[in-house]
């Protein structure tokens, strides 16, 4: 591949990483799991770059090869995955595609609505689940009691629920 071509396909997946991330999360529960298939799926788009029609959408080019290596996976994975069906994953598939616009609409939404919280507030989601900190931990560390972490993070969760529907119900996407 010449350097400007992998110059591009660089840019393309650093600009898609996320999409991706969720579309082969929504079809495998582990996510050690969705890491490995990621992986392949990087290496198969760098050896099928060639192929690539830049007059065509990138994601849904890369989603096909996501997908055979989600299968890929699910052959290789003896942790019960075999529960699910190739149709159901397939079907899984094809939803979650379709439902990528409005995906998108709604976490570019959220990015919103985080912006607007009360600086308290925002620290407490972004704590709790982008830091991933426990909630013995956020309680030991608020010096709050268990119920009302709870009762907070219900309500914050709450607003950002009713600013994510409000604002994609004015931009006409449900």
């Amino acid at each position: 591949m010449d350097p400007s071509r992998a110059e591009i396909l660089v840019r393309l997946l650093a600009k898609h990483q996320d999409e991706l991330f969720r579309y082969v999360f929504a079809l495998l529960p582990q996510e050690e799991d969705v890491k490995d298939a990621l992986q392949e799926t990087y290496i198969a788009l760098c050896r099928k770059f060639d192929e690539y029609d830049a007059d065509k959408p990138f994601l849904p080019w890369a989603y096909g090869f996501a997908f055979l290596e989600v299968l890929k996976q699910r052959e290789r994975n003896q942790r019960g995955m075999r529960i699910l069906s190739r149709e159901l994953i397939e079907h899984l598939a094809q939803e979650r595609m379709q439902q990528d616009d409005g995906l998108q609409a709604r976490l570019r939404a959220l990015d919103h609505c985080l912006e607007q919280l009360p600086a308290a507030d925002r620290d407490l989601i972004e704590r709790r689940y982008q830091g991933k900190t426990k909630a013995a931990e956020l309680v030991e560390q608020l010096g709050v009691s268990r119920r009302t972490l709870f009762r907070d993070l219900e309500r914050i969760r709450r607003r950002l629920f009713d600013c994510i529907n409000a604002r994609t119900t004015a931009e006409g996407i449900s």
